[in-house]
């Protein structure tokens, strides 16, 4: 008797350890894998070398006209990309510093307070993993203390290998989202090369369907590179990272498929042989 209830024990016991090894295999393949937050350069496009455009004294005879007309297409770009995602990009690089919480059915979580140009907010950034590949991510935003309702500023789908991603970009008008915004995002990080793009898709404006990509590539005499494509028009811009010289080629504008350069100074110069 004494025989068998011992051998009672081992079983329950052996029962229990299987049932406990069970039900935490189960949790963690429910949870999956965690998104990790792809960088910033992945949604944000990089205009800091064309950010300003140099101040040309009358009656000198040196000339920027090249960098400046660069410096003029790329302003659209650059003024609509920050007045759009000024906020959301904010409230983004908080988010990589932190934790997100578990929801369950492979959803998680990241929320922070933050202040940005005098006013408080909250920020709600959700990850769903969508298969073995990738992920989605969703970014709303509301005033901090209010019960309005939050605003959707961008969503996305990541690669988990963070080698590729898609994002749409929206604004906040007249009482509703409005997609502006699509980006496609691609890096080989051997190679370290990159390319992000940006497609205006604002409906009813002018620019609509207009692209622009920046490239990079540091194997590349001209490292980094804008494509700018219009309706009846490209426009290919190519620089230096380091020194800022570079060149511009447009066949519409210029009336010749040549580059036309600037050097370390952003001054006009003969382009050089490479």
């Amino acid at each position: 008797m004494k025989k068998y209830m011992t051998t009672s024990k081992t079983l329950i016991l052996l029962l229990t350890a299987l049932i406990l090894t069970f039900t935490t295999s189960c949790n963690k393949k429910e949870e999956g894998e965690q998104p990790e937050l792809p960088p910033v350069e992945s949604l944000v496009m990089d205009f800091s070398d064309f950010d300003s455009r140099p101040d040309q004294t009358k009656g000198v005879a040196i000339s920027y006209n090249n960098f400046v007309y660069s410096y003029l297409n790329i302003v659209f770009w650059n003024t609509i990309s920050t007045g759009t995602i000024a906020l959301p990009t904010a409230a983004y690089l908080y988010m990589l510093e932190q934790d997100p919480e578990y929801l369950g059915d492979n959803k998680w979580e990241w929320t922070y307070e933050f202040t940005f140009n005098q006013a408080d907010y909250i920020a709600t950034l959700t990850g769903i993993r969508l298969n073995n590949e990738e992920f989605s991510m969703e970014m709303e935003i509301a005033y901090s203390g209010f019960t309005g309702a939050a605003v959707k500023w961008f969503d996305g789908v990541i690669r988990y290998d963070h080698t590729a991603a898609t994002w749409n970009l929206y604004k906040y008008d007249d009482l509703s989202t409005v997609k502006i915004i699509e980006v496609e995002w691609t890096k080989d990080y051997e190679a370290e090369t990159s390319s992000l793009s940006y497609t205006y898709v604002e409906p009813g404006k002018e620019q609509t369907g207009s692209s622009i990509t920046l490239g990079k590539d540091p194997s590349l005499d001209y490292d980094a590179w804008y494509t700018i494509s219009l309706a009846s028009e490209t426009i290919d811009i190519q620089w230096d990272t380091e020194t800022k010289a570079g060149r511009v080629k447009n066949p519409d504008h210029f009336q010749d498929s040549n580059w036309h350069c600037w050097n370390s100074d952003l001054m006009d110069i003969e382009c050089p042989d490479l």
